[in-house]
């Protein structure tokens, strides 16, 4: 009897003509509007002293609120004046004209006493006296064989239309009849104090933030009850391979925040029901907290148009965000704020795998389209992947072919220095590494400053240096102490460092905000933080830094005891909980490149799996902007590096790294410690994504890598607009002879000689907004019957309509837990849990990897290609479970993470980190 086939929804609908709906287009007269434009432009810049580009987002944001109507202008180039306005409702010429003329004269600063209906504006007479004609969205997109695309402003109508369509119709969960409402940047919101979460979610979580004192005040804060709601994200998106746009849904959990100070984003509600909320954004710390530009003079025009009285200020407040809207600590109102990123928060994002796929069925009703679907790729996943014991990878350091592949990391021998300030450090630090090397004869007992064998392979040294490891403003001093550390080289040797420090991040970033806040006595922890010197200085010696931190916990494992056999075996199990000391031993042995053969059958078991043995290179690109708010601003700085696993000899593998930049005329290919290395001790090199030479640089370090048979695999963030052949709406788009799409190397490696051309390009996406979540699960019998699948499927899914874009379904690790709420969200809401610690745990739903082949032999089927990338994502050289990316692309990222400058790009739009 034939197996089932298993099918898997995502939470996305394909979107048809009437679904797109119609635009209102205002065609502008182009001369008349040039002059215009420049002249106001110019204007600007004289009252601002700027030479920005004029903000556009204010004008649109004030027409989408007062208008009830999506706006764009297009295109919104700094040098281009805008050819058309877009509306989705037609607005009397009268409400444009004022529109447009309260916008013009708070660019320009005018005072606010002064501002009036009645102020001449040449441009607003001009665009308020077109006439609009009303066409379909439908007839604006490009559609081809196997993609979709659109201008910029028929995206953003779509998902207007879509956004107003789902919230007509309540959403039913677990009983509840969720109105929600739409704002002015596409989220459906509960609004209604009914339809939001809440509790005190402080009390059931204590170990979400510190506990309460004697301070009756402190414990008020402790005790007051906090609120969440649901938002879902709408868009039209296009997926690689797929002719047909799509309505992608994102939820989550939106933390209300009981202050706007420090907040990033917020909601402010008209009077009217049917209007949509305003999305507002914010600048500033503490009671500094500010409406930002765009949204400043938005809601300044909003305020006289609509007539509605915003805040109620005092006499003597002259700013439009008065002191007195700051306190957000009572019953929801009409002014709501999300938890800025940086705030911890006792309740979790997540909505869990029961609310995604309620509302899967939701919107497949509403829109009245079926959900868009994908095949399970038969064949096993999980094979030959890392594994512990008692957090030992034993398969690695007790192979009997560790010279080779030691050798093929570039070196003979390892020494692991073990750099402590406390004795009680020392004993951890040197019981981990006897447990991890097979030493267990060494765990009560190393001598000091003294080279121990470890084994053939491998040695230790332990070294006090509490004054190098302390924090502090002493940074000056740390390289003379660095160099004073014993056993810093050694010939033919890898060093590495495991190092001491101290870190609470809740209790650093409390003493931030009261450092900003200028509260007496208080300190900024981390401009004294000696990590971020300890690695530069010591990777100026050439030695690889990992840092662990003290904890008061008892690591031992809570499982049943029973008898050892072998010291080894009792010193693992009084270790097997210290979790963090294992991954920090695991990750510092990846960066020293040491890749076990099992990597081999790892790709290749199974009729589908990649039997060739040639190279993995993944491309990683990262922006990194600049710190604006101290007075030495910072240029953005752009990271990119390409990381090569390459067959060595008959079972090992070298990883080697390219650094375009790092320093002192250093660059070019280095194996993969060396590179981490020469990378920590320089800083980040500046650039940008716009530099046109990037490409050929790219392209450049893969000719000089010498393979003549590799496959490339490069992540789709920050990438896409560097090759045409990268962006779903150029799959039609044949490459030519020279591997180039108008004039353009069509994806890295394509242009080179024919021999140095990858044989195939993968590119991966992981999780977000842009890339649907997985939603139903289902088998599909021989008979034509269904049965529910597994909800927490791991598989790999080809989508539907395409031969070559799949999704990797990912089971979050931490829903493998024996904790009692592990499991919440499988079978209910939010709202069924009556108890508040429940209800506060982290809600996890199934994340998604999305990869697209975008190039391989044409006689050969794309999904051996796609599965080698999925396989890759199940074998990290330092963790148990799924990375979120291939090997080649992860061992880049973390190469990126532990630079001492790095620091994730802030979006602040979304009050998240990339």
């Amino acid at each position: 009897m034939s197996s089932p086939e298993n099918r898997m929804s995502v939470l996305a609908c394909p979107i048809d003509r009437e679904l797109m709906g119609t635009v209102w287009l205002y065609p502008l007269p182009a001369e008349k509007i040039d002059e215009a434009w420049f002249r106001l432009r110019k204007a600007y810049w004289a009252v601002t002293g700027s030479d920005a580009n004029l903000p556009y987002a204010g004008l649109l944001m004030v027409l989408r609120a007062s208008g009830h109507t999506s706006a764009s202008l297009f295109p919104t180039s700094k040098k281009k004046p805008p050819r058309f306005l877009a509306l989705s409702r037609r607005l009397d010429r009268q409400h444009l004209h004022h529109a447009i003329a309260l916008w013009e004269q708070a660019l320009l600063h005018k005072p606010s006493d002064d501002i009036t209906l009645a102020h001449p504006s040449e441009l607003a007479d001009l665009i308020s006296s077109v006439e609009p004609e009303q066409v379909d969205l439908w007839d604006h997109l490009r559609r081809g064989a196997r993609s979709v695309d659109a201008d910029g402003w028929v995206f953003d109508a779509a998902s207007w239309n879509l956004t107003r369509q789902l919230a007509t119709t309540p959403f039913t969960l677990d009983g509840h009849q969720l109105a929600l409402r739409a704002d002015t940047e596409n989220n459906l919101l509960a609004w209604r104090p009914e339809d939001l979460w809440s509790s005190s979610w402080l009390e059931a979580r204590p170990d979400k933030e510190d506990t309460p004192s004697a301070d009756p005040e402190a414990q008020a804060r402790w005790a007051v009850r906090k609120y969440a709601a649901l938002r879902i994200k709408v868009s039209m998106k296009s997926l690689h391979g797929l002719a047909t746009p799509l309505a992608v849904l994102h939820p989550s959990a939106s933390r209300l925040s009981n202050t706007l100070r420090n907040a990033r984003t917020a909601w402010l509600a008209p009077k009217a029901p049917d209007a949509p909320l305003l999305s507002l954004h914010l600048g500033g710390r503490g009671d500094h907290t500010h409406l930002d530009h765009t949204s400043r003079l938005a809601l300044d025009a909003w305020v006289r148009l609509r007539g509605e009285r915003v805040f109620a200020r005092q006499p003597d407040e002259k700013e439009f965000l008065p002191g007195s809207a700051m306190d957000l600590s009572k019953k929801p109102g009409h002014l709501r704020a999300l938890i800025p990123y940086s705030v911890s928060s006792p309740l979790g994002r997540g909505v869990g795998l029961y609310t995604v796929a309620e509302l899967a069925h939701h919107a497949s009703t509403v829109l009245g389209q079926p959900l868009i679907g994908a095949r399970k790729v038969p064949g096993v996943l999980v094979g030959h992947a890392r594994t512990t014991k008692n957090g030992r990878d034993e398969m690695l350091l007790d192979d009997g072919d560790l010279a080779e592949i030691l050798e093929a990391a570039g070196c003979s021998k390892l020494r692991i220095l073990v750099l402590y300030q406390s004795q009680d450090m020392r004993t951890r630090m040197q019981r981990l590494i006897a447990y991890h090397f097979n030493r267990p004869d060494l765990a009560n007992g190393m001598p000091e400053d003294t080279v121990v064998e470890l084994g053939p392979h491998a040695e230790a040294l332990l070294h006090c240096a509490p004054e190098f490891l302390a924090h502090g403003a002493h940074h000056a001093q740390r390289p003379a102490l660095a160099a004073q550390i014993p056993g810093l080289t050694a010939p033919d040797t890898g060093v590495l460092a495991l190092c001491e420090t101290t870190f609470d991040q809740k209790a650093w970033s409390r003493q931030r905000r009261e450092a900003r806040a200028k509260v007496e006595g208080a300190v900024d922890p981390y401009p004294l933080d000696a990590k971020p010197y300890v690695s530069r200085h010591l990777a100026d010696h050439g030695v690889i830094a990992q840092f662990l931190t003290p904890s008061s916990k008892q690591y031992r494992s809570k499982k049943k005891e029973r008898a050892t056999t072998t010291p080894l075996e009792a010193l693992g199990k009084e270790l097997a909980a210290d979790f963090p000391g294992h991954m920090a031993v695991g990750d510092m042995i990846r960066s020293a490149g040491l890749v076990h053969p099992r990597l081999t059958p790892a790709i290749s078991f199974g009729p589908r799996g990649l039997k060739d043995r040639i190279a993995h290179v993944g491309l990683h690109l990262r922006l990194q902007l600049g710190d604006r708010r101290g007075p030495l601003t910072e240029e953005p700085k752009l990271m990119w590096t390409l990381v090569a696993f390459i067959p060595y000899g008959k079972r090992q593998w070298a990883t080697h790294a390219y650094l375009p930049d790092a320093g002192h005329g250093r660059r070019g290919w280095f194996n993969y410690a060396a590179a981490q290395a020469i990378h920590r001790s320089a800083p980040l090199p500046e650039g940008s994504r716009q530099d046109a030479a990037l490409p050929r640089h790219i392209d450049q370090a893969l000719y000089s890598l010498g393979l003549q048979d590799y496959i490339l695999y490069v992540s789709g963030t920050g990438t896409r607009s560097l090759w045409p052949g990268l962006a779903n709406k150029n799959w039609d788009n044949a490459p030519d002879a020279h591997g180039k799409i108008d004039g353009r190397p069509a994806l890295p490696g394509l242009a080179l000689p024919e021999r140095s051309r990858p044989r195939a390009v993968i590119r991966t996406a992981v999780t977000g907004p842009d890339l649907p979540l997985p939603a139903l699960f289902e088998n599909l019998m021989p008979d034509g019957e269904t049965t529910e699948g597994d909800k927490t499927s791991n598989g790999l899914f080809r989508l539907e309509g395409s031969d070559s874009s799949f999704l990797l379904c990912s089971r979050p690790h931490q829903m493998d837990g024996k904790t009692p709420h592990a499991k919440a969200g499988r079978t209910r809401s939010r709202f069924a849990p009556e108890s508040p610690e429940e209800q506060a745990e982290t809600w996890y739903s199934l994340t998604s990897t999305e990869i697209a082949v975008l190039h391989c032999p044409a006689d050969a089927d794309p999904t051996t290609y796609a599965l080698t990338a999925a396989r890759l994502c199940n074998h990290a050289l330092a963790w148990e479970h799924r990375t979120q990316q291939p090997l080649p692309i992860h061992a880049g990222i973390q190469m990126d993470k532990n630079h001492p400058d790095y620091r994730r790009t802030i979006n602040w739009e979304s009050g998240t980190e990339d």
